[in-house]
């Protein structure tokens, strides 16, 4: 069991194993690094230097985080070596245990996707648990009847390699998670990535907004609070 510190940039959730920044990312299913290793909890881990039709390696890390970014942690590996991600804390912890955590409706995919059931403004709904995402997403009809509160710009890597922007208005709405209410943000993805998601039997992303309330394990191919 190894604690590594959390850096935030951009959003988005950095440690350092003690060869550079690392991107931990639970909405990736593969992880990268230049090196074509990775080292955590004193496990070495081989994987590529890029992810395969997404054009992601450590030039497209650093540029979306603004830091000099060597590698991204997926589920690949996470869900090997179980994480806690305690972001009010500021720790993430490789290879914990989950005495004295609930486990709580959720499932890990054959492609390592990390899903969560919520209810989300009335209405149960299956989500993408995704600490690459700064923003959260639901499908339309979620927030049908609401008025938008913001709008954002975000991007996506499935999209033109990342370079294509996602426009999107930002709805507030009530949500619960594992007993605990809290209000929700949320846009709206495009049309592509709500097909992607439908095959996954999933209606949305919960991003970082979840990570910010409470620890949340990921360990035995559930989820852990």
């Amino acid at each position: 069991m190894t604690e590594y510190n959390i850096k935030l940039s951009k959003g988005h959730i950095l440690i350092d194993n003690g060869e550079g920044w690392l991107l931990v990312d639970t909405g990736s299913p593969l992880s990268c690094h230049e090196a074509e290793r990775i080292d955590l909890d004193g496990e070495q881990f081989s994987v590529p230097t890029s992810i395969p039709f997404y054009n992601i390696d450590a030039d497209y890390l650093s540029e979306k985080t603004g830091e000099r970014v060597r590698g991204l942690v997926g589920m690949d590996i996470l869900r090997r070596t179980g994480v806690k991600i305690d972001l009010p804390g500021g720790k993430i912890t490789v290879g914990c245990s989950t005495e004295g955590m609930r486990r709580v409706p959720s499932s890990i995919g054959l492609m390592g996707y990390v899903s969560v059931d919520m209810n989300v403004n009335g209405r149960q709904a299956r989500l993408v648990l995704d600490t690459g995402a700064p923003v959260s997403y639901v499908s339309p009809s979620i927030t049908k009847g609401l008025e938008a509160v913001d709008h954002v710009t975000d991007f996506h890597p499935s999209l033109l390699g990342g370079t294509e922007s996602i426009e999107t208005p930002i709805f507030e709405f009530p949500a619960s998670f594992a007993g605990g209410g809290f209000l929700m943000r949320a846009g709206h993805l495009p049309l592509a990535l709500r097909l992607e998601l439908s095959l996954l039997g999933a209606s949305g992303v919960i991003g970082l907004e979840l990570f910010r309330r409470f620890p949340i394990v990921i360990a035995e191919d559930s989820v852990w609070v």
